[in-house]
């Protein structure tokens, strides 16, 4: 199969890196690219809280990860995965305004033309109202098995990342991948 034909994969992070576990998306993809190497029809996205602004970015694919901290009810640090189109009634997805933001692009995406199939991998936060470039403990404990699920799902899709040789550690959000010390 050619590079043409290929399912197009976006693993999309998101959220509000200012604001401590509204950030662990964000995180997740740092993560990806300073520890894997992917298909070339696989791209990952830091999107932050650009919400509508992505609505062409997800349109490109066919297949759409999103990773995202999320109410479900739960002790902070459990992880989710479910289908958009199937998503449980307990969670809930309004309570930032990139969150109302992705509901939105979300909703406008059929109207633009055929929707990928989107599946959401999400941590139950324990703080999104306080300043913080740090994830509280619950959710920091949570980025590996988070990790471990985006890469499961990717797997699961046919495409596998592979580890680099020589991985970088992820210093912060904002400087990305650094070399190890």
């Amino acid at each position: 199969m050619d590079n043409s034909q290929q399912e197009r994969i976006l693993i999309l992070g998101v959220g509000n890196v200012l604001l401590r576990d509204e950030g662990v998306g964000v995180r997740i993809i740092r993560e990806l690219e300073a520890r894997f190497d992917f298909a070339p029809n696989v791209r990952l996205v830091d999107g932050g809280v650009l919400g509508l602004s992505l609505m062409g970015t997800m349109m490109e694919a066919e297949q759409v990860i999103v990773v995202d901290a999320v109410r479900g009810g739960d002790e902070p640090g459990t992880l989710y995965r479910f289908n958009w189109e199937a998503k449980p009634e307990h969670i809930q997805y309004k309570d930032t305004l990139h969150q109302i933001d992705l509901m939105e692009t979300m909703g406008t995406l059929p109207l633009v033309g055929t929707p990928p199939k989107v599946t959401v991998l999400g941590v139950e936060y324990e703080d999104i109202d306080n300043w913080g470039l740090e994830l509280t403990p619950k959710v920091e404990k949570a980025v590996e098995p988070l990790l471990a699920l985006v890469l499961q799902e990717l797997a699961g899709l046919g495409w596998p990342a592979r580890p680099k040789d020589n991985p970088l550690e992820v210093r912060n959000v904002f400087g990305g991948p650094g070399q190890d010390s």
